[in-house]
């Protein structure tokens, strides 16, 4: 039986060398049936250039994986991911960032996870290698006990955005193609927070209606994501409460009108964990003492407020 193809989105913005590396890598991945969609996003060095020299170079060996390399305007990686969901033709979809890269297993164990019956998404573990420091710590590797037939799919979610940190990112995932063009999927544009918690929830709510009920876990730190490069900064956007609270009325408007008792719990739980992110994401900032203070002395806002 063939494998199926996978789809590769790589949004590009100015780390061209970095892709390149990736891209090289992945063209020598034991999983061969692969088409890689690269997105140059406005670049303004040499990294379409790059990429444009390495598909050349590539194309005169004869290789047979796919590469698909597209330039647009400057619009954000959100957006960037959504100009390639229009390319996609493989039947499984996988996005990663070029600065980062997977394990070699990454691709053979992820696709073989999803193929499994009614799986929706299959999601990984962490490594995360800290350039500066040059230490690496593997995240996400304990196991998480699969859905029970009796248990309601959306507590289930929420129970696992309440007590874990994995489901969060789209780049640690592997998702069905079909279920994201049935629906027209995208990342939000203009949010400069979240977009990829968004995605991925809009994904598991259709995938459910779709008869796709169960999230597989490997619990492996398979995808490596480099913290310290050059594009890999922490995000000022999480500083702003606001920024949290309209994630949160997102996760309200995704629950729906009358959420049950189990999920008015989780609701909490996740409200509490990302107060507590808040928290500490203000105080690791270079803020001053009086921003820092400021940025905390945000007004109470109602737990289950609907508002924007």
């Amino acid at each position: 039986m063939k494998s199926p193809l996978i789809s590769i989105i790589i949004p590009v913005y100015n780390t061209g060398d970095m892709a390149v590396k990736l891209l090289n890598q992945l063209v020598k991945d034991p999983y061969d049936n692969l088409e890689i969609i690269c997105i140059d996003d406005g670049s303004s060095d040499d990294s379409f250039q790059l990429l444009s020299e390495f598909k050349r170079q590539l194309k005169l060996t004869g290789e047979k994986r796919k590469i698909v390399l597209i330039k647009q305007e400057n619009a954000g990686p959100a957006a960037a991911r959504n100009r390639a969901l229009l390319e996609v033709r493989g039947e499984l979809v996988a996005f990663i960032d070029s600065d980062d890269t997977v394990s070699k297993n990454y691709l053979s164990e992820m696709s073989k996870l999803l193929l499994e019956e009614r799986a929706t998404v299959a999601t990984s573990g962490f490594l995360y290698k800290r350039i500066h420091q040059k230490t690496e710590k593997e995240m996400f590797t304990n196991e998480i006990a699969e859905r029970k037939e009796s248990e309601d799919f959306k507590a289930y979610v929420l129970k696992n955005l309440a007590k874990d940190g994995r489901l969060y990112a789209s780049v640690n995932k592997m998702f069905r193609a079909d279920v994201i063009l049935k629906h027209d999927l995208k990342f939000p544009t203009g949010w400069d927070f979240a977009e990829d918690t968004n995605f991925v929830l809009q994904y598991l709510k259709c995938a459910e209606k779709d008869g796709f009920d169960q999230l597989k876990f490997l619990a492996k730190p398979y995808y490596i994501y480099h913290y310290g490069t050059e594009t890999s900064t922490v995000a000022s956007s999480s500083l702003p409460w606001k920024n949290w609270q309209k994630s949160f009325n997102f996760l309200l408007k995704w629950i729906g009108k009358n959420p049950t008792k189990e999920q008015r719990y989780w609701l909490m739980r996740v409200m509490i964990r990302w107060r507590i992110s808040h928290a500490l994401a203000v105080a690791r900032s270079n803020q001053k003492i009086t921003e820092k203070w400021n940025l905390h002395n945000h007004k109470f806002q109602k737990l289950f407020s609907s508002k924007d």
